[in-house]
């Protein structure tokens, strides 16, 4: 949310299927894309930039798309069979 500046609204979408989960975040701010980049995730000092990164460990990746409202960044995360 720091990427975009305070009080800017989010929408975020989230559906379950039977074997993932599908999650959007949509901001009004087309201009700014977020990059992929190396990220230092044990920094003790850093106090932002893990995002992505920890959407990029967490699910099959990524991706980001222009939408009504401005982008959105979308992700898909497997769920595991019980």
């Amino acid at each position: 949310m720091r990427a975009c500046g305070e009080s800017v609204p989010l929408v975020v979408e989230v559906s379950v299927g039977p074997t993932v989960v599908v999650v959007g975040v949509h901001d009004p701010d087309p201009a700014r894309l977020p990059r992929r980049r190396a990220v230092a995730m044990d920094d003790a000092e850093a106090e932002s930039g893990r995002g992505l990164a920890l959407v990029d460990l967490l699910t099959s990746g990524w991706r980001v798309a222009r939408s009504p409202i401005g982008k959105q960044i979308r992700c898909r995360l497997a769920l595991s069979p019980t």
